[in-house]
């Protein structure tokens, strides 16, 4: 019977690492694409912001490599725990990055990005900044809302309101 359940976790634990690396990836992969459109993108964080996202990335080169090698191990010394625990290692590692990571924002001459998420920031209706870090604001008939945590604000109220 655990021999079954851990085989589960095991692959519930790979499908959670591959998806949230998948997100990471294509995330990338569609800024680089959008950089291409509008050259003028770029990080809207603060300081403290860029402090964040680069303590992130470290964490998350550091919890993959050390997944993969607690994992290597489990494999070698036939010790499920460690496989088990290499796998949760990574799988958190790769959630925490993959959450915050597709909530990065860039501000271009014409467009802001939001994630993966390209937004003609001329055509936006009824911006509201929120006093608890938050903007909401309408585009295409759809309300949305993000938070404003690491962003430069007054450059995003500068270039939305012009």
């Amino acid at each position: 019977m655990t021999e079954a359940f851990r085989t589960i976790i095991s692959i519930g634990l790979l499908l959670v690492i591959g998806w949230f690396n998948y997100v990471t990836i294509n995330t990338v992969f569609t800024l680089f694409k959008c950089k291409k459109r509008d050259h003028e993108l770029k990080l809207n964080l603060t300081s403290t912001g860029k402090l964040f996202y680069c303590a992130l990335f470290i964490l998350y080169l550091v919890g993959i490599i050390g997944g993969i090698v607690l994992a290597v191990m489990g494999v070698i010394k036939s010790s499920q725990l460690l496989w088990l625990n290499g796998l949760s290692a990574m799988a958190f590692v790769s959630f925490f990055f993959s959450y915050f990571f597709t909530q990065i924002i860039l501000v271009g001459r014409k467009y802001i990005m939001i994630g993966r998420m390209q937004i003609d920031y001329r055509k936006l209706k009824k911006v509201n900044y929120s006093f608890d870090n938050k903007i909401s604001f309408v585009y295409a008939q759809h309300d949305y809302h993000f938070s404003t945590r690491w962003v430069d604000t007054t450059d995003l109220k500068k270039r939305i309101s012009k």
